[in-house]
């Protein structure tokens, strides 16, 4: 079966545009030369891909079962070229990131600014966002690797532990006891609630929240007006800048909270993200959490 990088690239534009000559415009190539390159892939394949009359294009049934295909084939042949190309000298490349914003805020940045200026060459992006959000940007090939808790449903997916992120307790130090104040909570859909839940079972304090909000800061602005106490991750001291008047106490619960590397199986590391991994293992040792 003869196919090549161009035949798919040129299906996957038609297939965006539904135009030949919007498609040739964008491969720089004359019309004749595309319907040759569509033409050849078709009889490769054995397959009609694309309907065409005078006015219109669009894909047959067999087009649109190939496309992902072809899209999935283009990423693998984009991968391999960009290895190829890293294996030169990290002069250039990319390295898709998503972090929970635990991570993003505290050791992440850290990490990716040395790694940024030894190899300014590498375009480095990053995504933040809850759990369930990293865990499918990962799953789906958005990003390369996660920084995020161990998913519950881990099909497909390797963890590698990286660092504890134990919860602390969240209140205004005024000399009331944190037990007679009322809860305020992470929403249901954070990596951090079910274990903030669990520790105040584990603690004999009532689980029911009078207050939810979906961020961090929320959460202990809250508490710095005297509107209750929170189970925060322990990192969060380092990025909210709590300052005077609130108590980070430790707590004892029921397990811990570990951030781990999030990457799909089988596992395939380019010569950038090791680097780039090496960056963070550095960045994580010398930073307290």
């Amino acid at each position: 079966m003869d196919i090549n990088f161009r035949q798919l690239r040129a299906f996957t534009l038609i297939a965006q545009t539904l135009s030949f000559t919007r498609t040739s415009e964008l491969l720089h190539l004359s019309p004749p030369a595309l319907s040759y390159s569509i033409r050849k892939l078709e009889e490769s394949l054995g397959l009609k891909l694309l309907a065409r009359n005078t006015r219109s294009v669009e894909l047959t049934p067999a087009g649109e079962h190939f496309l992902p295909q072809a899209q999935q084939l283009l990423r693998l042949m984009g991968d391999a070229v960009s290895d190829a190309q890293d294996l030169l000298n990290l002069d250039s490349g990319t390295l898709r990131l998503a972090a929970l914003p635990t991570a993003a805020a505290s050791f992440l940045p850290r990490a990716i600014a040395s790694f940024s200026r030894d190899h300014p060459g590498v375009q480095v992006s990053l995504l933040d966002g809850r759990a369930g959000e990293v865990r499918d940007w990962v799953l789906t090939g958005e990003v390369d690797v996660g920084v995020t808790s161990l998913p519950e449903d881990m099909l497909g997916l390797e963890f590698k532990h990286l660092v504890n992120d134990d919860l602390v307790l969240l209140v205004r130090d005024d000399g009331e006891s944190w037990k007679t104040k009322p809860y305020i909570a992470l929403t249901t859909d954070t990596s951090i609630r079910p274990l903030a839940d669990m520790t105040l079972h584990h603690l004999g304090v009532s689980a029911h929240p009078s207050w939810q909000v979906s961020h961090m800061s929320t959460a202990a602005a809250m508490v710095r007006e005297g509107l209750g106490f929170s189970l925060l991750p322990a990192s969060c001291a380092l990025f909210l800048h709590l300052g005077e008047g609130l108590l980070v106490l430790p707590v004892e619960q029921p397990g811990q909270r570990a951030l781990g590397l999030l990457q799909r199986k089988p596992v395939r590391q380019s010569p950038a993200m090791q680097m780039f991994l090496h960056y963070l293992d550095n960045g994580l040792n010398q930073t307290p959490t």
